[in-house]
């Protein structure tokens, strides 16, 4: 199998064709690569024109593909996190549907069989001793907002306010001072970055936001301040950016957090700081979960997301600048301290009694 994770080409190849490839690793003459004898005369020319339309060779007489161009960007951590980084890009999401027949399904096949148990939530060690810590104080305001958050699936028909969401954006994704290093001027900002790198970018579709126009926006952390940078997009667009999950678009805005790779590659030439950037942002989207729950707003966050279609729309590669998370904020459903489903009571809570 050759695949060029740039453009996302697949295809099955005989062993001959990776060597052919693998003689390709630099600019080679056409009359060289005949003469090296990876295919037969007769079907050199329609093979070589086959692979040149399959991404899987480049010809110098041709523009290059703007997606291997950006890839290239990432040269210092390839083929490591390139490979991963297109590769889980655009997974196909089941509907509701499908996923109840596979789980059928799987049921069927597993008729007879012992049943099927998840993992143990926790970790425990039975046969060591244990020492008990003093709990801290639940009525501490900091430990309030995070008793309170979580995942919201329901909201109120009343829009949070420009304020309420400038709020938000400043204490997640806004730059609260500058420091001087030696050779760069670093931003500071509430969550914690490798390097003081700060690859994360923020963006917004506001859909019923009280003195914001819809569309969409750059959240300019410096300034603190939203550039619109898309017209209004319709809900069912907004629904099709969360496969599966189109009860978010009934918020009053989405968020969409990025990378811009370079920034951490300026620093840190090897392929493990791209998990740098994957964990920047679950710091910043859990900030700006924090945030909104502490202004009793309804937040949520979420992974499934088609890559594309979002990335489209906010005018970016996907590739050195990639979508990497997305959250969003409405207000909570009038009558409810919780609405975690899409439509149905709330679950009830309890402490866990062996706790």
């Amino acid at each position: 199998m050759a695949c060029n994770y740039a453009t996302g080409a697949k295809v099955e190849v005989p062993p001959k064709a990776c060597d052919l490839l693998s003689f390709c690793d630099d600019w080679t003459k056409l009359a060289d690569l005949e003469r090296a004898g990876f295919v037969p005369p007769t079907t050199f020319e329609a093979t070589i024109d086959r692979m040149v339309a399959l991404t899987l060779l480049e010809r110098s007489d041709r523009p290059c593909d703007p997606r291997v161009s950006a890839m290239e960007t990432l040269r210092p951590w390839n083929p490591q996190a390139g490979f991963f980084h297109a590769t889980t890009k655009d997974v196909r999401f089941a509907s509701k549907r499908v996923v109840v027949q596979r789980v059928q399904r799987a049921q069927r096949a597993r008729a007879g069989a012992p049943p099927s148990r998840p993992p143990p939530a926790i970790k425990r060690y039975p046969n060591l001793d244990t020492i008990d810590l003093r709990r801290p104080n639940r009525e501490d305001d900091f430990a309030r907002v995070l008793h309170a958050r979580r995942t919201w699936r329901r909201y109120s028909s009343e829009p949070v306010t420009l304020d309420e969401l400038a709020t938000v954006l400043a204490l997640a994704a806004g730059v609260q001072q500058w420091v001087e290093g030696a050779d760069v001027v670093i931003p500071l900002k509430t969550s914690p970055s490798g390097g003081a790198r700060h690859a994360t970018e923020c963006y917004v579709v506001a859909r019923d936001v009280k003195g914001l126009k819809q569309g969409i926006y750059h959240y300019a952390p410096a300034r603190h301040g939203l550039t619109r940078i898309g017209r209004a997009v319709s809900i069912e667009r907004m629904r099709s950016y969360v496969p599966g999950s189109g009860y978010f678009a009934n918020a009053s805005a989405m968020v969409f957090f990025t990378a811009i790779f370079a920034r951490i590659l300026w620093r840190y030439p090897y392929a493990r700081a791209y998990r740098a950037a994957l964990i920047e942002s679950g710091h910043v989207c859990q900030t700006f979960l924090l945030a909104a729950t502490s202004l009793g707003l309804a937040p949520f966050s979420v992974m499934a997301l088609a890559d594309s279609v979002i990335e489209r729309d906010l005018g970016i590669d996907g590739i050195s600048e990639s979508v990497l998370y997305g959250a969003g904020v409405g207000r909570p459903p009038r009558g409810t301290t919780w609405a975690p489903l899409p439509r149905g009571p709330s679950p009830k809570l309890r402490r866990n009694p062996r706790m």
